[in-house]
């Protein structure tokens, strides 16, 4: 399986969502991914005090298979995913969307995400997307 998740520069990670959305389609929860997300606190701790060699763009692409759903929305899912970034210190990123977001969508997930959005190219399909650093 290819992950939709790379690394493209030190600071900056590509996030391939239309490929992430075929594979969440085929993933297949088991018994101990149910667990890991009635528990989640012992999954943050376990997995760090392990020293686990995963790297961040591993990370944010399993918790993404956690978290985000074909059952909602581009937008919720966006949101969620900039959410999960952000926990894994991940502040700069792209996105290859399917299709492109209208400016309402954009705004919204700019102020739910707080970030700054700049569409790459001219289809509008690309987004650069900045998160603020708390």
């Amino acid at each position: 399986m290819k992950s939709s998740v790379e690394a493209h520069r030190a600071k900056e990670i590509v996030f391939d969502y239309t490929s992430f959305l075929s594979v969440l389609c085929h993933h297949r929860p088991t018994l101990w991914d149910a667990f890991k997300v009635m528990l989640p606190a012992l999954e943050f701790s376990w997995g760090r005090a392990s020293g686990s060699h995963v790297s961040k763009t591993e990370r944010l692409t399993n918790q993404a298979l956690k978290v985000l759903s074909t059952n909602t929305s581009d937008v919720n899912n966006l949101i969620r995913l900039l959410r999960l970034a952000r926990l894994e210190q991940i502040f700069e990123l792209n996105i290859c969307l399917p299709y492109s977001l209208d400016k309402e969508q954009l705004a919204l997930i700019q102020e739910k995400a707080e970030c700054d959005i700049r569409e790459v190219g001219s289809n509008g399909e690309q987004l650069h997307i900045r998160l603020a650093q708390s």
